[in-house]
């Protein structure tokens, strides 16, 4: 009990609480804008010095806007190796249209995509960040998102999910603990079923490619047969993915890293099952939507982090106590429930927290407002198993407080 209270007390910055309690006229829009660098990027994922040479298919921000009633939320999905939080704060506190609380954005953790992080520059010591690329796109999601908030209409939703899906994924670490469960929300027009646009739920690393092709990855095959099928805009939001959540394939194609038909299969697989159990679910008109957020704070243990700032690789973000602040969210729509998770949380703490979760459908949305690394609990953390995830993580304490908040809005 000790314990626990003296993790609770490190939340010092906390907000909870329902901010929306009633139901309204449902309205949604939709849109993506491409992202991809102009010049050639150093690639996030795998190695260091790895740098673009040639795009495949772009990456993209997509933006989903949902009002009922007095609320109004947004939720991003980019497809880069994280979103980190200064930058969520940074686009946040330029939107006019969604209030800061009320926009979530993700990372599908694509390890293809431009360093949005730092750590994949030429050398330990250099940064793989383009920062005037950096900057331009976060004000370009800035105006993404107020330019779709004045495109909404009138809207409804439909919810499916299931755990029959074709074999795309693996656990690398432990095979039996792996979270299969697809979640699908799609917005469609009230009155005549067109869509307006799908968001996809799922747990995988989009780690097929390794080479020097810019690529969104899998999502890319998703985004397109969808989209196709639709004629709506996708986001791909990922689930709990860590240790080691990765892509099911021959990994011994050659040559290395190029095994875009192994993609092509994933992504396409993972979209046509989405949309054949979403055909049939039931419509939901004007559902209320409810939010709760909880910031918080966590020791940063990690030494090599810790480098990294002194080398001004990562941005300083502790404070004088080594603490650094994040966040989670619980989002309702009706009786379908989102959990926000600030990493890559390890599909253990994912089943959990699926447990405690009421909604009838359920979404883990990982890597969002945030990227701190892989989110271990107490008890795994420095496992030899673990001793990767481990040495890419804020440190021990970090899933047992995170969990610790997150079922302080499962309560309400």
């Amino acid at each position: 009990m000790i314990k626990v209270l003296a993790l609770v007390a490190l939340s010092l910055f906390t907000t909870s609480g329902i901010l929306a309690q009633k139901g309204g006229d449902l309205k949604a829009a939709v849109s993506k804008i491409d992202i991809t660098p102009k010049k050639p990027a150093f690639l996030a994922g795998y190695g260091a010095n790895r740098k673009s040479t040639s795009v495949h298919d772009p990456v993209s921000a997509r933006c989903l806007v949902l009002e009922a009633g007095d609320t109004r939320i947004a939720i991003v999905s980019c497809d880069l190796i994280g979103f980190p939080r200064y930058a969520t704060e940074s686009v946040r506190s330029r939107v006019k249209s969604i209030r800061p609380e009320h926009l979530y954005i993700a990372a599908t953790h694509t390890h293809s995509g431009p360093d949005t992080l730092g750590q994949w520059g030429p050398d330990i010591q250099t940064s793989g960040v383009d920062k005037a690329w950096w900057a331009e796109t976060q004000s370009r999601i800035v105006k993404m998102i107020d330019e779709t908030t004045a495109k909404l209409e009138p809207a409804a939703l439909k919810f499916a999910h299931t755990t029959d899906v074709p074999k795309v994924s693996k656990n690398a670490r432990v095979s039996e603990i792996l979270d299969t469960e697809l979640g699908v929300m799609q917005v469609v027009s009230p009155t005549n079923g067109k869509v307006i646009g799908t968001l996809v739920n799922f747990a995988c690393h989009p780690e097929v490619l390794d080479c020097h092709a810019m690529s969104s990855d899998f999502p890319n095959w998703l985004y397109q047969t969808v989209e196709a099928k639709t004629g709506a805009v996708c986001l791909y939001l990922n689930g709990a993915q860590g240790g080691m959540i990765t892509a099911l394939f021959d990994e011994e194609v050659l040559p290395k890293g190029e095994n875009f038909k192994a993609a092509e299969f994933i992504g396409t697989s993972l979209a046509n099952r989405a949309l054949e159990i979403i055909q049939s679910a039931t419509v939901v008109k004007d559902p209320p939507i409810h939010t709760q957020r909880r910031i918080f704070q966590v020791p940063m243990e990690n030494v090599m982090f810790k480098t990294l700032i002194k080398l001004k690789v990562f941005p300083n973000l502790m404070n004088k106590e080594g603490n650094i602040e994040t966040e989670v969210n619980r989002i309702t729509i009706g009786d379908a429930e989102f959990l926000t998770l600030p990493g890559e949380v390890l599909p253990n703490i994912g089943f959990m927290l699926k447990r405690n979760m009421t909604g009838k459908t359920k979404f883990l949305l990982g890597l969002t407002c945030d990227e701190l690394g892989y989110i271990l609990c107490e008890a795994d953390f420095g496992l030899k198993i673990y001793d990767y995830e481990s040495r890419v993580s804020v440190g021990s304490q970090m899933g047992e407080i995170m969990v610790q908040n997150l079922k302080q809005l499962l309560k309400h």
